[in-house]
């Protein structure tokens, strides 16, 4: 029923911020809740992508900042011009991540520390400020993780490392917020078309062929699939649901 090409969420007057929303599952996330009548604060990296939001969004719905989550200087920013707009926030989507595909042993310091302070730390240091203005009863907050941190992959241990970390911070959090009942949740993700799935095609093909086989559903996910199952954890339908990850990869956990 959650994945039905129609569904519809209504979030009339409710205000939302969301991480990484200028490409892939962000802007997907963005759209739909644009759609479903949201106030969304997003931050991105790309002054194009900023650009490009504000000519496609109305700006009283739709408020776009340019930054790097992985600053503090940054959060800060973003923080204080979020609260300008929105008193109070319904939702926060830590979407914004990289990865890094590299062998173990070719692993510096600097590239873990890379994908530690956007992977992780950021999220950490955002989640810490918006809780101030997240709604209590009611608030949700989502971490987007994949399916890489709980099973781990090959020339992926950086990336593994920050998106398993991202997990256990969802569950810790779901059990410090429940005395405001704040649900805390994360997402796995399996392989997902978004913007990086043409060069992975092209590039890994052997790969690419190989996921195919491993998923039981034999394609790639969608980023408005992932986008769905957001809304539905955002929404007053999912107030029993926390401290969970779930995955949303095609049954390549079960397989």
């Amino acid at each position: 029923m959650l994945m039905e090409k129609n569904i519809k969420f209504n979030f009339s007057a409710k205000n939302f911020v969301l991480t990484g929303g200028g490409k892939g599952i962000g802007f997907a996330t963005l759209k739909k809740l644009y759609e479903s009548g949201a106030n969304v604060a997003l931050i991105t990296r790309s002054k194009s992508d900023v650009f490009q939001i504000s000519k496609k969004f109305s700006n009283k719905k739709v408020f776009p900042f340019c930054g790097d989550v992985s600053i503090e200087e940054d959060r800060n920013f973003f923080f204080n011009k979020v609260k300008e707009k929105m008193k109070k926030i319904d939702g926060l989507i830590n979407n914004a991540g990289i990865r890094q595909r590299k062998n173990f042993n070719e692993i510096s310091q600097n590239d873990l520390d890379h994908i530690y302070e956007i992977n992780l730390k950021s999220v950490f240091f955002l989640t810490q400020i918006f809780s101030k203005i997240i709604k209590k009863n009611t608030g949700s907050i989502i971490n987007i993780s994949s399916i890489v941190g709980p099973f781990g992959f090959k020339q992926l241990s950086g990336y593994a490392l920050s998106k398993s970390g991202l997990i256990g911070l969802t569950k810790s959090l779901a059990i410090e917020f429940s005395d405001k009942k704040i649900r805390v949740n994360s997402i796995s993700p399996g392989f997902i078309k978004s913007s990086y799935a043409s060069k992975f095609k092209k590039k890994l093909p052997n790969l690419y062929k190989y996921t195919l086989k491993r998923t039981p559903l034999n394609r790639w996910g969608t980023c408005e699939e992932v986008a769905d199952l957001i809304l539905f954890l955002l929404s007053n339908n999912s107030l029993y649901i926390n401290g969970n990850n779930i995955f949303i990869d095609g049954g390549w956990n079960a397989n």
